[in-house]
């Protein structure tokens, strides 16, 4: 693509995680511009910027999205402002990919995704785990019919970022939303579970922990479990939590799929991937994952952020994606496949997300709420 076409990109967020997840793949999009960048104040700013040679910095996201000339925005930020930068980006015309939750509460996701099926422009939410191996495999292998009919599931999402308090403002109600856990971790498992198996959730029952309310009235939920009946008529389970001492593991994600011929079993952390299949006729086989180019799970190799995710810079990476169907709209050609989340994904974990938090809180089932 040529210089003057390329796609140009900016970040509304300065923060480590920008740093680990987006820059780096803008950076290496061969039709991608890392062309502005802008934190409250834009210190943060400032300093990415002269990391990456990012060419202009802004002290507030309105100014950047004014002047900045861009063609898609990557929304970084708190939960409790999703919502506005989106707006403000899509009513310009500016193409938006949002981390995850997709916004505070679901009022705000459904005003997000109707205001982009308005304005046309390319949406997506960054669910990152959809592209990890072994959950392409698991996908195929469920669509394949390996295990039969799906019976039930276990889906897991465990850190220790919370044992001493709330996470920053991933653990504060008027920042984060009152999930916490639930919409940092938990949201990935409501989509890596409507992913793999296909089939949303229609009712959810659930119970969450607030263990440092004691202390700050604004603590989020720290601990979340909660019971899911499929659309299908599978019995499910989830369980996220970042009060989960983790030792080297870092993070760990666990899935278990039982079907009516065998069962598959799936497990990812900072140590590596393992992941395998019982058959009720046929006895257990382990998936040699370093095909795909995954480390085995080792205790005793050191944690690393390439064992938990190593499509983080490559061009599966979800960002890349997004950027990918720009600039095929910006060329007038075909757009790249649509094989990524978008905020219609963003929603519906959001109407679970919101029923779940209903549950606890009423102590009864409580039905997902579609899009009307």
């Amino acid at each position: 693509m040529a210089e003057q076409n390329r796609v140009k990109i900016g970040l509304v967020g300065a923060s480590w995680f920008a740093d680990l997840w987006y820059l780096p793949v803008v950076q290496m999009h061969p039709d991608a511009e890392l062309y502005a960048i802008c934190s409250e104040g834009g210190g943060s700013a400032r300093r990415m910027a002269d990391q990456y040679g990012i060419p202009h910095v802004f002290g507030s996201y309105e100014e950047m999205l004014e002047r900045g000339g861009l063609d898609g925005v990557c929304i970084i930020t708190p939960n409790d402002v999703h919502v506005t930068i989106a707006e403000a980006a899509m009513n310009r015309g500016i193409h938006v990919m949002s981390e995850k939750p997709l916004a505070l509460d679901l009022k705000e996701a459904g005003q997000m995704m109707l205001s982009a099926e308005r304005s046309g422009i390319i949406h997506g939410v960054n669910f990152t785990y959809r592209e990890h191996p072994g959950v392409r495999r698991i996908k195929a292998m469920l669509s394949e019919g390996l295990i039969g009919r799906l019976q039930s599931g276990h889906f897991e999402y465990t850190g220790d970022y919370g044992v001493t308090g709330p996470p920053g403002w991933r653990g504060s109600i008027a920042k984060g939303g009152i999930g916490g856990v639930l919409a940092d971790l938990g949201s990935h498992l409501i989509d890596l579970a409507q992913y793999v198996t296909g089939d949303g959730l229609s009712e959810v029952s659930a119970d969450a922990t607030f263990a440092h309310r004691d202390k700050n009235p604004d603590a989020a939920a720290d601990a979340v479990i909660f019971l899911a009946r499929s659309e299908g008529g599978a019995q499910h389970s989830f369980r996220t939590s970042w009060m989960e001492h983790q030792g080297e593991k870092g993070q760990t994600i666990r899935m278990h799929l039982n079907g009516a011929l065998g069962i598959i079993e799936f497990a990812v952390s900072h140590l590596g991937s393992s992941l395998s299949y019982t058959l009720h006729e046929g006895g257990k086989t382990v998936v040699d994952l370093r095909e795909d180019g995954l480390p085995a799970w080792n205790e005793d190799e050191p944690s690393s952020e390439s064992s938990f995710r190593p499509w983080r810079l490559t061009d599966r990476n979800e960002v890349w994606k997004w950027i990918d169907r720009i600039r095929d709209r910006k060329e007038g050609t075909a757009e790249a496949s649509a094989d990524y989340p978008t905020f219609a994904d963003g929603y519906y974990a959001q109407a679970v997300m919101e029923a779940v938090m209903q549950a606890a809180e009423e102590r009864r089932w409580v039905p997902i709420q579609r899009v009307k």
